[in-house]
């Protein structure tokens, strides 16, 4: 698996195992409007499902998706291992900026902060890299 910053990796098994409802008591997306609010709901929907099938096909870009697979391993493969064992917690997103088409959000879970990139894509925004610390 590439290796992505420890920040990242943490942010990503706790969005995962995050719930699986739509209606959650930390979502971000009601502290943002217009495309802030839409980049921010695709972060909530991250720390809302625990499926990695839809993680890897719908969420993440599929560059993003492809970029976690190892050799016989694909992203599916390589976000259940990254849940796995993980502890549930809360994550919210703090700032989005969007530009054209994309967008960063600073997102903070467990005082680590990390900024995720998305792209716009045909329906909706996906995340295209777990960013840095």
């Amino acid at each position: 698996m590439r290796s992505l910053p420890a920040s990242a990796a943490v942010l990503l098994a706790a969005c995962a195992l995050g719930g699986c409802s739509t209606a959650q008591p930390n979502a971000s997306a009601g502290d943002f409007e217009g495309a802030e609010r839409d980049v921010a709901q695709v972060i909530d929907d991250l720390k809302g499902t625990r499926d990695a099938e839809e993680i890897c096909s719908r969420i993440f870009a599929d560059e993003l998706a492809r970029s976690l697979a190892a050799g016989s391993r694909d992203c599916v493969d390589e976000v259940d291992a990254m849940v796995r064992d993980v502890g549930s917690t809360n994550m919210d997103v703090e700032d989005v900026t969007v530009t054209g088409a994309t967008a960063r959000a600073r997102v903070r879970q467990s005082g680590k902060t990390a900024t995720f990139e998305l792209a716009r894509a045909d329906d909706g925004w996906q995340i295209t890299s777990l960013g840095a610390s």
